[in-house]
């Protein structure tokens, strides 16, 4: 009778558990076409931007991911991000900028990490590039857009990444 009783239990618990994993999702695959895109505002962006959401917050992800592209001489504006940002350089040169430091290059594989409530801006250089953005939310927002790149601070940037 206890090896029954055992039996029973055990088989109850698989089929218990079973039918829980196959209510939830284990698993999503979101199709390249399906991306929501959209050319970065004038207020936030000097140039052609070309942005693509490609992973957005949700009920157990609190942060997204975007495929942003710039082409020549295109910059985002001053901002901040109030949990930092990572970006992943996926074409080209992205020239990076935090106020009052000296401007930097990276390039195609390299990581860019800014902390929370850095002032900066990061675009293109005289030729396209590329990066994924990914950046968290508090108090749901994940980024401070501040005031346009001024034409003089983008040029003294690149003078910069020359010295």
């Amino acid at each position: 009778m206890f090896n029954f009783f055992m039996k029973f239990l055990f088989l109850s618990f698989v089929l218990l558990c079973s039918s829980n994993a196959s209510e939830k999702q284990i698993q999503q695959i979101q199709k390249a076409d399906s991306f929501q895109n959209f050319s970065g505002s004038a207020e936030n962006f000097s140039g052609k931007v070309k942005v693509s959401l490609l992973v957005e917050r949700n009920e157990w992800r609190d942060f997204n991911v975007a495929l942003v592209e710039f082409s020549p001489q295109a910059r985002s504006g001053w901002h901040t991000h109030p949990q930092g940002q990572t970006l992943i350089v996926t074409e080209g040169e992205i020239l990076a900028k935090v106020q009052g430091q000296k401007a930097s290059i990276a390039k195609k594989g390299d990581v860019i990490s800014c902390p929370p409530g850095v002032k900066h801006f990061h675009g293109a250089t005289h030729s396209k590039g590329a990066h994924l953005a990914l950046q968290g939310f508090k108090d749901g927002k994940n980024v401070e857009w501040l005031e346009l790149v001024s034409d003089e601070e983008y040029k003294q940037a690149l003078q910069e990444i020359q010295e």
